[in-house]
């Protein structure tokens, strides 16, 4: 990052234009920091410190978006685009770890949240990782990353993928009913009731089972790999 030349905050008509030259196969990664000074930017990212004109951006884009906002800004914009359908994922980057305490109840009121980081490297190593998923647009990639956070006790990380690969297999499976939908419930099950949230849990456990039991036995335990060939 050091030694990089700072990319300029342009205006939101010249943002758009770039918005739409990118390819679709990846999500846009926009910046918004109302306290942008220019310093610390990467060149994959568009960033602004105009509220207006950032929404503006994302309201025009046709591209999945990837957000990436400061602690310190979040408030500022987050209730008036969380539910825009552009809006795919967002990341906080708070500026210490007071400022990430402060601002961990954000997470429970908007779900596009991933998390929050006071560790820069550790931000853009994660939404890499996410945008190489994005890209595959694979269930299984977000189903085998989750379960190896969960093997590590890394649950929020486990929860955030393991809803990711649900949401994907939902939508591109025909059958409701699949086990790889089954699976991630039941994994979702298990991440709530190692977290202690028993309810939650037991929720979870119940739609997976109902699954199941439409189920061939010879279904229930297979790899991931085998299922998709059913």
């Amino acid at each position: 990052m050091n030694g990089k030349k700072p990319i300029n905050v342009k205006n939101s008509a010249d943002q758009s234009k770039s918005i739409d030259r990118k390819q679709e196969i990846s999500p846009i990664l926009i910046s918004y920091n109302k306290n942008n000074d220019e310093k610390n930017q990467e060149d994959n990212f568009i960033y602004y410190n105009n509220v207006q004109q950032c929404i503006q951006a994302i309201e025009q884009s046709s591209i999945p978006i990837f957000l990436i906002l400061n602690g310190t800004s979040a408030t500022d914009i987050l209730s008036r685009i969380h539910s825009l359908t552009q809006i795919d994922t967002i990341f906080i980057y708070c500026n210490s770890s007071r400022e990430q305490q402060r601002c961990q109840y954000l997470c429970q009121h908007y779900s596009k949240i991933f998390d929050l980081f006071i560790d820069r490297k550790q931000l853009l190593d994660t939404i890499q990782e996410n945008v190489l998923l994005y890209q595959k647009q694979s269930g299984n990639d977000y189903l085998h990353l989750a379960e190896q956070y969960k093997q590590k006790n890394e649950f929020n990380y486990a929860l955030k993928y393991t809803y990711k690969a649900l949401d994907i297999y939902r939508k591109t499976l025909s059958n409701q009913n699949h086990p790889l939908i089954a699976r991630c419930l039941n994994n979702l099950g298990a991440i709530y009731d190692a977290q202690g949230d028993v309810n939650r849990s037991f929720e979870f456990y119940e739609q997976a089972i109902k699954i199941y039991s439409h189920l061939k036995p010879s279904l229930c335990n297979q790899p991931v790999s085998n299922i998709l060939k059913k």
